[in-house]
């Protein structure tokens, strides 16, 4: 029983573990932002483009 409770202890995360990654995240949503909108719309028109041809033919 003494493994499991060592095992739960090791797994549980803790708000001062995240720090590094929140304050990378936040010093570069400049650079985030419009990579992600970029990307997300060029999902969008590979898959809308192709519907719009077809009803035009």
């Amino acid at each position: 029983m003494n493994e499991m409770a060592n095992t739960v202890s090791a797994l549980v995360l803790k708000s001062d573990q995240f720090t590094g990654l929140t304050d990378t995240i936040t010093s570069n949503l400049d650079v985030l932002i419009p990579v992600g909108l970029t990307i997300m719309g060029i999902m969008i028109a590979v898959s809308l483009i192709p519907r719009i041809v077809y009803k035009f033919l």
